[in-house]
């Protein structure tokens, strides 16, 4: 069974998508290779098969040189002259020790690296010459089988030599495979996190008033529904600003829309962290009180009130003030959330006739 702290490495090293780049990817890959080879150098050197030993000095020169495509972020190139470079390697080894030894596993450990690189980079090659790359891969496993029943090996090494060189090839064959797909794992992970991230975002953009910045009324919906479910008693609080026909007559939408603003933020400073506000519609605000309940919705509405009737706000050089009238009920007097908003408002209405610039919740 993973522990907390085994899940933890496996999320930064392969998921987070700042913990691995892919020049530092590729280094190791590159790095990897030339240890390979450089391995067997004197391996064969040790076997006598002159012939592969030189051939891997050469390879291990070429994938040190290769340093300079990674820096360079040439990926793809990289990869094409490392698939020639284990290509011919397979050949060659065939015909010089035979199939035992596994050289052609390389051949495999290397086809799915080219679809990985089509997936996580930018500069990709097209997906048909993915394809072409398995295929040519596919095509240079089946000939060295066919070579090694054709072609006596040039060089006989011992049966205990031919399985050690089968061991170590399968190892780097198998760890190639598993460096990929861990970070194809990683690449996944690291695409839906910030799907996910992106799709919160936009859920956020969503839901919230372009203008004011408070919850708009689908959001608001949804915190209402929220709230009846807990099962805990809360308030709402409907406020509308008084005359907002006139400011917008008198000094235009702009400075009408500045008001807005303005009293938005009064209203979100004045209020909990478990408080809820709106713009219902127009110059309407609604505010769910959570926990509250109506005395002390009243005293939230009233202190907001209060706060509204002595600001001055500035717009192009005037000074506007503005007052608001607002109506509070609780969830106790109404059977349904549109019947307690809908008293709320009735309330408002209230306050609208008996002079404005007041609060009303009885």
């Amino acid at each position: 069974m993973k522990t907390k702290e085994t899940n933890q490495l496996f999320s930064k090293i392969f998921v987070d998508g700042t913990a691995v780049t892919n020049r530092i990817k590729y280094t190791i890959l590159q790095w990897g290779a030339a240890a390979i080879h450089f391995t067997l150098i004197f391996i064969f050197a040790s076997l006598g098969v002159k012939i592969m030993a030189v051939f891997n000095i050469v390879s291990t020169i070429c994938y040190v040189l290769c340093g300079i495509l990674v820096k360079k972020e040439r990926y793809i190139l990289f990869y094409y002259i490392a698939f020639v470079e284990i290509c011919l390697h397979s050949y060659t080894a065939t015909i010089l020790v035979g199939w035992a030894p596994g050289f052609p596993l390389y051949i495999i450990g290397i086809m799915p690296v080219i679809f990985y690189m089509h997936f996580s980079l930018d500069e990709s090659a097209g997906l048909h010459e993915s394809l072409l790359i398995g295929l040519c891969c596919l095509m240079t496993f089946v000939v060295c089988k066919i070579i090694s029943y054709r072609i006596e090996p040039l060089y006989i090494i011992s049966e205990k030599a031919s399985m050690y060189l089968y061991i170590f090839n399968t190892f780097c064959t198998f760890a190639i495979l598993l460096f990929f797909s861990l970070f194809f794992l990683r690449e996944i992970q690291f695409s839906r996190s910030v799907l996910e991230e992106q799709n919160a975002k936009l859920d956020k953009i969503a839901g919230i008033d372009a203008l004011t910045g408070l919850y708009n009324r689908r959001s608001m919906d949804k915190i209402l529904s929220n709230a009846v479910n807990s099962g805990k008693t809360f308030s709402v609080i409907m406020c509308d600003i008084d005359d907002f026909k006139q400011i917008n007559d008198a000094y235009g939408h702009n400075s009408g829309d500045e008001v807005l603003r303005r009293l938005s933020e009064a209203v979100v400073s004045l209020l909990r962290e478990n408080d809820y506000v709106c713009r219902w519609g127009g110059e309407e605000i609604l505010i769910l009180a959570g926990g509250t309940p109506l005395s002390g919705a009243a005293l939230v509405a009233e202190r907001i009130r209060a706060h509204i009737e002595n600001m001055d706000i500035i717009c192009e050089d005037n000074t506007i003030r503005c007052t608001i009238t607002a109506g509070a009920s609780e969830s106790t007097e109404a059977g349904t959330i549109e019947e307690m908003i809908g008293l709320a408002d009735e309330r408002l209405y209230c306050g609208k006739k008996s002079g404005k610039n007041t609060v009303i919740w009885e």
